[in-house]
C-alpha cells in the first residue's frame, strides 16, 4: 500500500508541476500581449497619451490610423505622379524654347 501511495503522490507532483509550468507560460504570454498593446497604443496618436485606453479602443484607433495613412499614401502617390508629369511637360517646353532661340 505504501508503494501505491508513493506512486500516487509522485503522479500528483507531476501534475502539479505541469500545472505550475502551464500557469507560468500563460502568465508570460499575457504579459507579452499586454506589452504589445502598450507598444501599439504608443504609436497611435489618438490614444498615445491615454494609459487607460481599453484594448478594443486601441485596436479600433489603430485600424483607423492605418486606413488614414493608406489614404495619405495613395493621395501622395497620385500627387507625385502629377508633379512628375508636370516636370516632364516643363522640361519639354524648356527644350523647345532652347531650340527656338538657336
Amino acid at each position: 500500500m505504501a508503494e501505491e501511495e508513493q506512486e500516487e503522490d509522485e503522479e500528483i507532483d507531476v501534475e502539479n508541476d505541469k500545472r505550475r509550468t502551464h500557469n507560468v507560460l500563460e502568465r508570460q504570454r499575457r504579459n507579452e500581449l499586454k506589452l504589445s498593446f502598450f507598444a501599439l497604443r504608443d504609436e497611435i496618436p489618438e490614444v498615445a497619451n491615454n494609459e487607460k485606453a481599453p484594448k478594443v479602443v486601441i485596436l479600433k484607433k489603430a485600424t483607423e490610423y492605418v486606413l488614414s495613412i493608406q489614404s495619405d499614401e495613395h493621395r501622395l502617390i497620385a500627387e507625385k505622379e502629377q508633379l512628375r508629369r508636370r516636370r516632364e511637360q516643363l522640361k519639354h517646353k524648356l527644350e523647345q524654347l532652347r531650340n527656338c532661340s538657336l
